[in-house]
């Protein structure tokens, strides 16, 4: 049932951006290094890791579509690829000035495998997830900032600790720039439940885009990167400091 949802949702982005107008893309390709990376095995120690990001949103008559691939290396043996495909579809818009701009239909799917197995399952084996969130959300008129956005969403766990054990997750999206200076990023708050802790994601990412200088017309950006990831994975029977996570990276962030 949830591979039949997940194919109605990509066929239904596929159809509306056959059919209906596309106001505007990005695609960009992001590099990021950093250390203090916990639950990546590295002998119970923070790990520093090296991420490529494939990301892509764009917006349509329709809604929007957001979707990106990270593929990140550590210490040791520790690799991970993680995926999410975010297609919203716009339910009623506002007039123009208005606080909210727009209620929206929203629908993620997040994918992924990693070598994080051990702190999940002692006996071994790869750890994978294949999640669906369910939910709707409003687009928010924010003075001075460039988009604003909040969802909420039903959660359906399908990986390899916490099996349909499922919960409820509030996220927000933003973005503010002033000439060539950039923030963007996003808050995920998931609750909890007997299987796993509640989870609090902050990530937000500090940029200049320095193609001007480089005589490029295409954005080039350089900044950090800082992840505060609160009971990461929502992982229980860990102290805190061994799952808490407080990391910056430094990024290069090319659009194509």
């Amino acid at each position: 049932m949830k591979k039949q949802l997940l194919a109605m949702a990509v066929i239904a982005a596929a159809t509306g951006a056959a059919q209906a107008e596309q106001f505007w893309a990005d695609n960009s390709v992001s590099l990021l290094y950093g250390e203090d990376y916990t639950m990546t095995p590295n002998n119970g120690e923070k790990n520093a890791v090296t991420n490529m990001t494939l990301e892509h949103v764009s917006g349509h008559s329709w809604g929007s579509l957001f979707f990106f691939v990270d593929r990140l290396v550590g210490e040791g043996d520790y690799s991970e690829t993680y995926g999410e495909f975010s297609p919203t579809f716009t339910l009623k818009k506002f007039e123009e000035g208005s606080f909210v701009k727009a209620i929206n239909a929203a629908f993620t799917y997040e994918f992924g495998s990693s070598t994080t197995s051990k702190f999940f399952l002692p006996e071994g084996g790869a750890y994978s997830q294949d999640n669906y969130l369910y939910g709707i959300g409003a687009d928010l008129n924010i003075p001075g900032m460039n988009y604003f956005s909040t969802t909420y969403y039903y959660s359906q766990r399908n990986n390899t600790f916490t099996n349909g054990d499922n919960d409820h997750q509030l996220t927000f999206v933003y973005g503010w720039s002033s000439g060539n200076l950039n923030i963007d990023g996003f808050l995920d708050w998931s609750t909890g439940t007997d299987q796993h802790d509640s989870e609090l994601n902050f990530t937000p990412q500090l940029t200049y885009n320095v193609g001007p200088a480089l005589g490029v017309s295409n954005k080039v950006k350089v900044g950090v990167e800082y992840s505060y990831w609160n009971n990461k994975f929502g992982a229980k029977g860990m102290e805190d400091k061994d799952r808490d996570q407080n990391a910056v990276s430094l990024l290069l962030k090319v659009h194509l």
